[in-house]
């Protein structure tokens, strides 16, 4: 059972923030791997294109470790090993939606992703979050709905190990199940994932589709999955990264849902991962901002899920 104090005192603090803007999006968002976000500012689309190209040309190339995948939208061409538990856990996560009226404030507490390594090269996945939904926020939290979203299971087999510019590839498909308010009936969802693992950069690229159905109507419709994920370490901070992901989704008759995504890692003592990113949409069928924060960490054995 989900659990939330009356009192919350980071609403205040993000209040002033939050104020500043001006979304029109008023959508439910759809989909367990874009539940994230809703903004206003069309344009940036091609800017986060000229970002990641960027981000390719000033890296070289090397072996290079690859770190776990909070706190991510998209995934990457790797599993845990056979017998290996790797927790992903969200901590806290906070996202507001603009409306006409007042707002939508969710916060997600908690996050969790749970995979179990299989036999060759495969791994199970299961996920979900705990959602506490205040749809008429004006500057005090009030929780009108508890839920948990996003719930799905998946399989995902890695085809093939690369190495430097020759890319991992690996395939995830599963079930989306209907937890959330106004879903019914299961829906599909598979991708394709390629990771280049390189000296300065690490990159994963996902494409995909599936199904899904909006509220209230009864025939399923196709969706577009896409989502691109850098991670970088600083140069003076080995153990620090920063990560960034450009991810969106499009249902057939629908407007594009894209979003823009920067934060850091950090690989803590007894190789705990810690992350903190916030998030902002890209046009007014995504979320308007958001953070989240997290952790992850093996059970079983003390060594990186993800070695290159």
């Amino acid at each position: 059972m989900l659990h939330v104090e009356k009192s919350i005192t980071i609403v205040d603090v993000m209040n002033e923030f939050t104020s500043k803007c001006h979304c029109k999006g008023n959508s439910p968002k759809r989909s367990l791997r874009f539940g994230l976000l809703r903004s206003t500012r069309n344009d940036n689309f091609h800017i986060a294109f000229t970002i990641i190209a960027l981000f390719l040309l000033a890296c070289l190339i090397a072996p290079a470790k690859v770190f776990a995948l909070r706190p991510f939208v998209t995934t990457d061409a790797d599993v845990v090993e056979t017998n290996l538990v790797e927790i992903e856990l969200g901590i806290f996560g906070l996202h507001t939606q603009r409306h006409p009226g007042a707002d939508e404030l969710t916060l997600d507490i908690p996050g969790i992703r749970f995979n179990y390594g299989l036999p060759w090269d495969s791994e199970i996945v299961l996920e979900t979050v705990g959602e506490l939904i205040d749809n008429e926020y004006k500057g005090e939290l009030g929780i009108k709905e508890k839920q948990f979203a996003h719930t799905a299971g998946f399989y995902k087999k890695v085809w093939w190990r690369g190495s430097d510019w020759i890319p991992n590839f690996a395939t995830e498909t599963g079930i989306v199940f209907p937890t959330e308010k106004d879903t019914a009936g299961l829906n599909f969802e598979g991708t394709g994932i390629f990771s280049w693992y390189l000296n300065n950069l690490t990159c994963h690229l996902t494409l995909g589709g599936g199904t899904e159905k909006e509220p209230f109507e009864q025939n399923r419709q196709g969706l577009f999955i896409y989502g691109i994920i850098l991670d970088v370490p600083l140069p003076q901070y080995k153990k620090l990264h920063f990560v960034s992901e450009y991810s969106g989704e499009k249902m057939e008759s629908a407007i594009l849902d894209h979003q823009l995504l920067g934060g850091f890692m950090w690989e803590g003592p007894k190789e705990i991962e810690y992350d903190i990113a916030g998030f902002t949409g890209l046009n007014s069928e995504s979320m308007d901002w958001g953070m989240t924060m997290g952790i992850t960490f093996i059970i079983g054995k003390t060594v990186y899920r993800r070695e290159h």
